[in-house]
C-alpha cells in the first residue's frame, strides 16, 4: 500500500468548457475547465497522518450483491440499432415533455422502447455538432468496449448528417449532487453514502485495471454520478475520458487539461501530464463531498470555508471530524469510522501522485471500513 503522506489541494478556477450532458440544476456553481490559475495549500500547513492509515486487506472481499459486471441481465442491455427516424418517432420529434436534462452538449430524453426498456436519448445541440465531434467519437469508442454495473452502459449511437445522438441505459433516480442538495426529498444516510462511495470506487477500479485498455475518466464529480432507485451508483459522462498509458513502463500521457473546477488533479493542471492517479484525486474530492454535502468550491461561504478540502482538513487536524459531516445527517457515527474514511479521502488528495493510493486500494480500505461500521452498528443495536 502506498505510504500515507501529507495531504493538500489546489483550487482551480478556469473558463467553462463542458461538452457533457448535464442534469438540470438550480445553480451554476459548476464550471468545466481549461487550466489558467491555481491556489495551493502549502505542504507546511499539513500534518502527517501515516499512523492513522489502516493496513489494506489482501484482497477486495467478495460481494455477490454489489460486484457483478452488469447491472441487468444481458437480454435487457443488448446493443440497440435504432435509425434516426426511429429515434425521432420515439421522442415525438424531441418533445419537451420527454426531456429530463439539459447541458452544454445538448438535451437528454427519457423514452420507452417497444419491449418495455426505458433508455436515455442524448442529442447534441446543433451549434455543438462540429466543435464537439471529437468528444462524441471518444465517448462512443470508449463506452462500446466496457460493461460494469457501476458504469452507465452505452446501448447505441447515431452520427448522421447534422445529428449526433447517444443512447444509453436510463438511470432513474437523478444525480448524486441532486440528492446531496435534498432535491429528491430524502436525505442520504451514512450507510447509503458509504455504499455509493464504494460503488464509484468499483467503477473507477474497473476503468483503470480491468478494461481492455486503461481508461482515465477525467471528470469524476457528483453530477456525473447517477443513482438507481435502489441507490446503486453509476459513473456517467465519458466525453472527457482518455485511454491511459499502455506502453510498458509508461505511467502518464501528455494532454490538454480537461475537468471541472475543484476536482482537477493539481499535478495534471500544472504539467499537462495525466495519469490514473488524476482520477484518484478527483475521487478524494468527491468522497469529501459525499460526507460533507458541500461542493468542492463553496463560493458563497467565507474565506475560511470556501475551499471545502481546506476547511475539512483544518477540522480533521483539530480532531473535529464530526463537524465535517453533512448537518442533514442526524444519525450518530462512530468517530473511529469517521477518522478512517477521512484518512482515505485526504490520502487520495495528496499533492504528489506517488503518495495517492490506487483505486483498488481505495476499494479495499472502504470495504474494511464498511465491515467495521456494520459490526459497530450491530453491537449498538444489541445494547439498546
Amino acid at each position: 500500500m502506498v505510504a500515507a503522506t501529507t495531504a493538500g489541494m489546489f483550487l482551480v478556477c478556469f473558463e467553462s468548457l463542458c461538452p457533457c450532458f448535464r442534469s438540470k440544476r438550480k445553480d451554476g456553481s459548476e464550471d468545466h475547465v481549461l487550466a489558467e490559475h491555481s491556489n495551493s495549500l502549502n505542504s507546511s500547513e499539513m500534518r502527517s497522518f501515516s499512523d492513522r492509515i489502516p493496513g489494506s486487506p489482501l484482497r477486495v472481499p467478495a460481494s455477490p450483491s454489489r460486484f457483478s459486471l452488469s447491472s441487468s441481465p444481458p437480454s435487457r442491455n443488448e446493443p440497440l440499432n435504432l435509425s434516426l427516424e426511429h429515434v425521432v418517432k420515439l421522442t415525438n420529434n424531441f418533445a419537451p415533455a420527454l426531456m429530463v436534462g439539459e447541458g452544454y452538449f445538448g438535451k437528454v430524453y427519457r423514452v420507452t422502447l417497444r419491449d418495455g426498456r426505458v433508455v436515455a436519448i442524448k442529442r447534441a445541440k446543433k451549434e455543438k455538432i462540429i466543435s464537439l465531434r471529437a468528444e462524441f467519437s471518444n465517448e462512443v469508442a470508449l463506452l462500446k468496449n466496457i460493461e460494469h454495473k457501476n458504469l452507465v452502459q452505452l446501448l447505441g449511437c447515431i452520427d448522421k448528417a447534422n445529428e449526433r445522438i447517444l443512447i444509453t441505459e436510463y438511470v432513474s433516480n437523478g444525480t448524486l449532487r441532486e440528492h446531496l442538495d435534498g432535491q429528491h426529498g430524502l436525505i442520504l444516510g451514512f450507510n447509503q453514502r458509504l455504499e455509493i462511495a464504494i460503488d464509484v470506487a468499483h467503477g473507477l477500479t474497473y476503468l483503470h485495471l480491468y478494461a481492455e485498455k486503461p481508461i482515465i475518466h477525467r471528470d469524476v464529480k457528483s453530477s456525473n454520478i447517477l443513482l438507481t432507485e435502489g441507490f446503486m451508483a453509476k459513473v456517467a459522462d465519458f466525453g472527457f475520458a482518455r485511454t491511459g498509458p499502455t506502453e510498458p513502463g509508461q505511467s502518464q500521457i501528455q494532454t490538454d487539461v480537461r475537468g471541472t473546477a475543484g476536482y482537477v488533479d493539481p499535478e495534471y493542471l500544472r504539467t499537462n501530464y495525466l495519469t490514473i492517479k488524476s482520477d484518484v484525486f478527483s475521487y478524494g474530492i468527491l468522497l469529501l463531498e459525499i460526507l460533507s454535502g458541500r461542493r468542492p468550491i463553496e463560493a458563497r461561504r467565507g474565506p475560511t470555508e470556501r475551499i471545502t478540502v481546506r476547511w475539512a482538513f483544518n477540522k480533521y487536524q483539530r480532531g473535529n471530524v464530526r463537524d465535517i459531516l453533512d448537518p442533514m445527517l442526524t444519525e450518530a457515527v462512530n468517530e473511529d469510522i469517521l477518522n478512517k474514511i477521512f484518512d482515505v479521502a485526504f490520502q487520495c488528495v495528496a499533492p504528489t501522485r506517488e503518495d495517492r493510493p490506487s483505486m483498488k486500494e481505495v476499494v479495499e480500505r472502504l470495504w474494511k471500513i464498511r465491515r467495521d461500521y456494520t459490526k459497530i452498528q450491530r453491537i449498538t443495536e444489541l445494547t439498546l
